[in-house]
């Protein structure tokens, strides 16, 4: 956002939903019980975040952690744990393709997060033999779409829409009425991954960039090299 903003665009931070924590007594239990698997992924930023404040004991320190990208593996590394990542992208598919996920029969995986998140993973790793746990340490609770993106859409204004998250897109599609939904839809997607650009696709998108992954550098390239954005 502030990159933009420095290009001159106007930009609009419209969030589909607040990060609702679990509660102390359950993340101290599910953040406690990783030390009992073999290696641990960990989806996003705010869960990696709620894992470093609290690293305890060498069981959990000498696990290995997976991360998506750089900026989860970060919070990761400033709390002491070896954390790898993808070398490019940030999707599960690119997970999926790291070799240390290549053979897993037997693995104990625990992918922490949020429900409703990185279904591929955790059903690719299970049909490869993994034994999977999904730990979730926050959910996502929707908001109505802002203030400022119903106006710019009300007065037709032609939008380029940033998006990483599929479950972002519809919340914010399924909020719309039918006429602001229509110039919604007819927006300039920068989107991260090939599967949200289906689903924007499926759902009538007509104009979509896709980047390379969702790190911030990697969505504003895209929108350069699309001739979307000048930030």
């Amino acid at each position: 956002m502030e990159r933009l903003g420095e290009s001159g665009s106007r930009v609009i931070h419209s969030p589909a939903f607040d990060i609702v924590r679990a509660p102390d007594s359950v993340l101290a239990q599910r953040i406690g019980g990783l030390a009992a698997f073999d290696a641990v992924i960990v989806t996003s930023p705010v869960a990696a975040k709620m894992l470093a404040e609290r690293v305890v004991g060498p069981g959990i320190r000498d696990l290995r952690f997976y991360a998506p990208g750089k900026g989860t593996a970060a919070a990761l590394h400033a709390a002491g744990l070896r954390c790898d990542f993808p070398v490019t992208g940030g999707t599960s598919e690119h997970m999926l393709a790291m070799g240390e996920f290549a053979e897993v029969n037997g693995v104990r995986i625990a992918i922490v997060g949020a429900p409703g998140g990185r279904g591929l993973l955790a059903s690719e790793l299970d049909r490869r033999g993994a034994s999977v746990e999904m730990m979730h340490v926050y959910r996502r609770q929707p908001l109505p779409p802002a203030p400022a993106l119903l106006n710019a859409l009300r007065k037709r204004h032609a939008l380029v829409v940033l998006i990483s998250s599929r479950q972002a897109f519809g919340i914010i599609t399924g909020d719309l009425g039918k006429e602001l939904r229509s110039g919604w839809l007819a927006s300039r997607f920068v989107v991260s991954s090939e599967r949200l650009e289906r689903v924007c696709s499926n759902a009538g998108v007509s104009r979509i960039c896709r980047a390379v992954g969702a790190a911030d550098e990697q969505m504003l390239a895209a929108a350069r090299k699309a001739g979307w954005s000048s930030g």
